[in-house]
């Protein structure tokens, strides 16, 4: 037992840092971890005796719990455990401890929420503005340029008349894809790229070409498709 800590208090620190809390729910928040374990700490407590009262097998996450609380008084109750974008994770705040200027920290701490910022990224930015100098808004962004760029893939797939079958199967395919070309540009669907089989075609592009595709209506895309590639196939069959 630690003297200057009640049973209540022993006990909540356990249910909060303990194996397995996670799945139980924590009734105390990192900082009101940080705040008891400080409280001990200055009526004498060591570190192996929190640890040991707070059943942990080392003393390594002891500091870290005290550490946070150097955080400016308008983060320390953004803090919680796990993470989000609602609230700045235990793991990253320690991260963020590590930056020294307080306006630094709360430039540090918007981004988190907003963008969302790892604990590995947090520790990129601190490392950056401590070896280059420059300002926390640079740091940042480069940080921020590091992220892999995604960019999301729509698909539309059909289906061709089956009268065309065998007269689509003598074109080239680039015969077939210019058959499919001007069908998109006549419906005027945006920012697509196709590929027109002999028995089915495919549509591909990004947002603009979903937006596009919403335009016109999802269920028209097909038909109009088959009369375009039909009207196409008869027109250059009877100009032989």
């Amino acid at each position: 037992m630690i003297a200057s800590l009640s049973a209540l208090d022993l006990g909540r620190l356990r249910m909060s840092v303990g194996y397995g809390t996670h799945k139980k729910g924590r009734p105390l928040s990192p900082v009101e971890v940080g705040f008891l374990i400080r409280r001990a700490r200055e009526k004498g407590a060591s570190l192996d005796e929190c640890a040991k009262a707070m059943q942990l097998s080392g003393t390594g996450h002891i500091g870290r719990f005290e550490r946070i609380l150097d955080l400016p008084d308008d983060l320390r109750p953004l803090v919680d455990w796990g993470s989000g974008r609602k609230f700045i994770g235990f793991s990253s705040a320690v991260e963020l401890q590590k930056i020294k200027a307080d306006s630094d920290r709360r430039a540090v701490a918007q981004a988190i929420l907003s963008s969302g910022l790892s604990s590995k990224e947090i520790r990129q930015i601190a490392q950056i503005r401590r070896r280059s100098g420059r300002t926390i808004e640079a740091c940042l962004k480069e940080v921020l340029d590091m992220r892999p760029q995604i960019e999301k893939r729509y698909v539309f797939v059909g289906s061709v008349n089956t009268e065309n079958v065998e007269r689509l199967g003598r074109l080239t395919q680039a015969a077939r894809d210019a058959i499919l070309r001007s069908g998109i540009d006549d419906m005027g669907i945006r920012n697509a790229s196709g590929r027109l089989g002999e028995r089915f075609f495919t549509l591909v592009g990004g947002e603009r070409f979903d937006n596009s595709m919403r335009e016109v209506g999802k269920e028209n895309i097909e038909r109009r498709i088959r009369v375009h590639i039909s009207k196409t196939v008869e027109n250059a069959t009877s100009c032989r």
